[in-house]
């Protein structure tokens, strides 16, 4: 059944976090935002990414994140953890699944892509797997594209990671795209590049991530939400529906 009108997106700034000297866009800032994002479904809301986690002393040592807890982000708009109904993780790094676990003892079911939990499995230091893995029960193996409730879909965006995928929200002839860190920058998408910054290692993910930029712009959204920069608006601002 197609939505008659776009669910109300919000943006939680989740964290700020400093880059170490190794970080590839180390040179572009130091100092980034860490973004959540909410979608006020009529079904249910959906949460698009949790940010930084508590108890991994590596990470705060080496980021020294400065942390917004999820519960106070979503009590700010008139959410309670136990109203989340969907939980997309873009990818499974320690920044965008960190919160995670305030939400495992709720009834949340979370949407991860198959080949990301893989990459979880097999690499101790890809992230916290304290805060990527949910209960089994729970979480859901996405493989390419999967309709997740009506007028929402996720979408498979390799590119940051092998494992990446951003969310459609349509309704009529709008849309808007909850990207994730499909680019590291917003100007990235008019260019087309795949950034040393945000594609990691380029050479063998630096097409899919092209393709992945291409695919979204294809859409003609009317806003692409961002995990560490500003919304992007290819056709001008979003509609009031769609403002966080």
């Amino acid at each position: 059944m197609a939505l008659q009108n776009l669910p109300r997106v919000t943006q939680l700034d989740l964290a700020f976090v400093e880059l170490p000297d190794t970080h590839p866009a180390a040179s572009l800032s130091r100092t980034i935002p860490v973004h959540g994002f909410l979608v006020h479904h009529p079904d249910g809301a959906i949460l698009v990414d949790t940010g930084v986690g508590l108890g991994n002393k590596f990470i705060d040592n080496l980021y020294r994140p400065t942390r917004t807890s999820l519960e106070v982000a979503l009590a700010a708009h008139g959410v309670a953890l136990d109203q989340i109904v969907v939980v997309v993780n873009s990818h499974l790094h320690f920044d965008h699944c960190g919160q995670n676990p305030s939400l495992f003892d709720t009834s949340a079911t979370f949407y991860s892509q198959s080949v990301e939990i893989d990459t979880v499995m097999a690499d101790e230091y890809y992230t916290d797997r304290r805060w990527a893995l949910c209960p089994p029960s729970r979480q859901r193996r996405v493989i390419g594209d999967e309709q997740i409730a009506d007028g929402v879909k996720i979408l498979a965006t390799p590119g940051h990671t092998a494992g990446h995928q951003s969310v459609l929200i349509e309704a009529g002839h709008e849309r808007v795209v909850v990207g994730g860190q499909l680019v590291w920058a917003a100007d990235e998408i008019g260019a087309e590049v795949a950034s040393a910054s945000n594609v990691d290692p380029v050479a063998e993910l630096q097409d899919a991530a092209v393709n992945s930029i291409r695919r979204i712009k294809a859409l003609h959204p009317r806003v692409i939400y961002l995990s560490h920069c500003d919304a992007h608006h290819p056709l001008g601002e979003p509609p009031p529906t769609a403002q966080p």
